[in-house]
């Protein structure tokens, strides 16, 4: 038995466990047992009776296509692999599998070195494997009452002992022991019943952004961490899971105007804690710690690792600013329209009270561009004030990431300027290579331009980055329903739904892929869903209306319409428009799209990929349209 590595992967045939840069992958014993032969045969082509027969050898089911199929889609996803840009496993369609990575055959280690060795393993022996049980980790996370807290200002420590390679178990002949990546889980408010609060939530926030800032640091992103606050996974599970080094874990409790919080970091390889410490100070120098503790650890370190953008100011803040900014955010991530009618409360009196505080106008920035993007808002209101927020932000720091990208969205959903959207996505990754939502939003306009391959490549990044995120993972299907990948779609989608049953664009997007392959009885039922958990958003409904249609049942296609007509405030005339389209009124469906053009809606942007558009795309208005909105793009 040998022990074979493929990009950051390596497969241990004797045992049967799969690794991915050092850490457990869970997968089934099967596509395990499949993984073992393609790599045993790479590059050559193995069909798919070969597979029947060595797997199934005496099914009389007559599923064995479905099976196979299942087998494969397993192990594509332990390896983060796609079929239609796959990396290492190429389906050739109605013959079989190829292994196409390079794959090279390691010994095991003598004396720190490798040893190469000849490739020989027989596809009979993967019968006489079983799969090793994952180890079971016997230290749990810290109790949650003393979990995670606010000190954003205290994991500076973490950062520059990580990258400065410290020796934190405190073991004197271990060797010094080096970190690469962290996740900085949910703290924990100790004084209000153990419960998370805006003000542990945004401490915890903003250690993930300073943390971003290192160069050698990898830090998980929020809504990854975030979703381990009510797990009962050990340390060495969430890290696993999280595919990070480190865990910041700790509590917050603020008492009249003390501020107390003690933090601790944990090794998820061992499980052990590696360094604690607690912090008691005026709550009103809660922003200015961050700076105090960072520079006086980095002079204790040669005054050599802080980030050149991280200053050296002791910048002071006002604490009802900093305290309505971390607001701010709460409500921010909670995404709903009262939510973020909030956020945007918040920030505005946080940049009025501090109006040189980067963040405040950033999040301000992002609740204005989300609150637009999802139809809450008119666009000329939403974007336009969301670019004037972003670019005071970047007037005070011009390497804040997260306003770079908002500029890029409101240049791609509200200028229809691909060039400008392009540009600025690219400098915020730039700025920060692991902020998902640049590559998420990145995706978008990739989708848009009709660069399907490039938009799956990124958006697959950004769940790499970021791999419990609802609207990551639920894109990345939404991806694949334009690029026509109708079974890609619905495979990814029921893995976002797998993360969060009641995550609405799952059943809406889900709707649109049955549709589009024609199943209408199937994308009602996922629509009529979708509508339900979306409290009737207009996007729901107008696309129930059009399914309706399709389906025959106009009658209450057209009642639907009129209902959404009928409604006050703002309608999104694009979805509109689509829905007549549906009825077979294709006058009613241009004019619409006129009033879309009027609204300047950032649903116009996909005009030239969007599939449900498609009995329009030949007309001489449309192509007119086409001209007004992409005379940039």
């Amino acid at each position: 038995m040998a022990t074979l590595q493929f990009g950051e992967f390596t497969l241990d045939t004797e045992n049967l466990t799969l690794t991915r840069r050092g850490r457990v992958v869970s997968v089934q014993e099967l596509p395990l047992k499949l993984l073992v032969l393609l790599v045993s045969r790479p590059g050559e082509l193995i069909d798919r009776d070969e597979l029947f027969r060595h797997f199934w050898p005496d099914d009389q089911s007559g599923l064995l296509n479905d099976n196979l199929n299942t087998l494969v889609r397993k192990l594509r996803q332990a390896l983060n692999d796609s079929p239609r840009n796959p990396r290492f496993i190429e389906t050739q369609p109605r013959k079989g599998y190829r292994f196409i990575a390079p794959v090279a055959v390691v010994a095991p280690a003598t004396n720190a070195e490798h040893e190469v060795v000849d490739l020989q393993i027989s596809a009979a022996k993967l019968d006489r494997i079983t799969v090793a049980p994952q180890q079971v980790a016997t230290n749990t996370l810290w109790h949650r009452r003393h979990a995670v807290g606010g000190a954003a200002f205290f994991m500076v420590i973490l950062a520059l002992a990580v990258i400065a390679g410290l020796d934190l178990t405190g073991a004197q002949d271990s060797g010094t022991q080096r970190f690469h990546s962290v996740a900085v889980l949910p703290f924990m408010n100790a004084g209000e019943n153990n419960q998370r609060d805006y003000f542990s939530d945004g401490l915890a926030d903003e250690l993930i952004n300073r943390l971003a800032s290192f160069p050698d640091l990898r830090v998980v992103a929020r809504t990854s961490s975030f979703s381990m606050q009510d797990s009962t996974l050990d340390a060495r599970a969430i890290g696993e899971l999280l595919d990070t080094d480190a865990l910041v874990e700790g509590s917050v409790q603020r008492s009249d105007d003390q501020l107390r919080i003690h933090v601790r970091l944990v090794d998820t390889r061992s499980g052990y804690q590696l360094w604690s410490q607690s912090f008691q100070r005026d709550f009103t120098d809660a922003f200015a710690l961050q700076e105090e503790v960072a520079l006086t650890v980095a002079a204790s370190l040669a005054g050599k690792l802080l980030p050149e953008n991280s200053g050296s100011s002791q910048e002071e803040i006002h604490p009802a600013a900093y305290d309505s900014y971390l607001k701010g955010r709460f409500y921010w991530h909670k995404r709903s329209e009262a939510d973020l009618h909030r956020a945007l409360e918040y920030f505005e009196a946080a940049t009025s009270l501090a109006p040189d505080y980067a963040p405040s106008w950033a999040g301000l920035a992002d609740a204005y561009a989300v609150l637009g993007f999802y139809d809450y808002m008119p666009p000329e209101k939403a974007f336009g004030r969301a670019k004037v927020a972003a670019r005071r932000a970047l007037q005070l720091d011009p390497n804040n990431a997260s306003a770079e990208a908002t500029l890029g969205y409101a240049a791609l959903y509200f200028d229809w300027d691909f060039e400008e959207a392009e540009a600025r996505f690219l400098q915020a990754i730039a700025i920060n290579p692991d902020y998902a939502k640049a590559h998420q939003w990145y995706a978008n306009l990739l989708v848009a331009a009709g660069h399907f391959d490039k938009a799956e490549h990124e958006m697959r990044h950004a769940t790499q980055l970021d791999p419990l995120s609802l609207i990551a993972n639920a894109a990345l299907g939404w991806v694949l329903y334009n690029a026509g990948d109708y079974e890609g779609a619905l495979q990814q989608l029921e893995t976002a739904r797998e993360l969060d049953p009641g995550f609405q664009l799952v059943d809406l997007w889900r709707g649109w892929t049955l549709e589009a392959m024609g199943d209408y009885d199937g994308a009602i039922t996922a629509l009529e869903r979708s509508v339900e958990t979306s409290s009737g958003n207009t996007i729901s409904v107008a696309s129930l209306a059009r399914v309706l249609a399709l389906a025959g049942r106009e009658e209450e296609a057209h009642t639907l319409l009129e209902g959404l007509q009928e409604s006050d405030g703002y309608l999104p005339a694009y979805e509109v428009a689509k829905a007549h389209l549906a009825v077979g009124d294709c006058d009613a469906a241009v004019r619409w799209l006129e009033r879309a053009y009027e609204q300047h809606s950032h649903s116009l942007v996909f005009l030239r990929v969007d599939p449900q558009l498609a009995n329009l795309r030949k007309t001489a208005s449309y192509q007119q349209m086409l001209v007004q909105v992409f005379k940039r793009g």
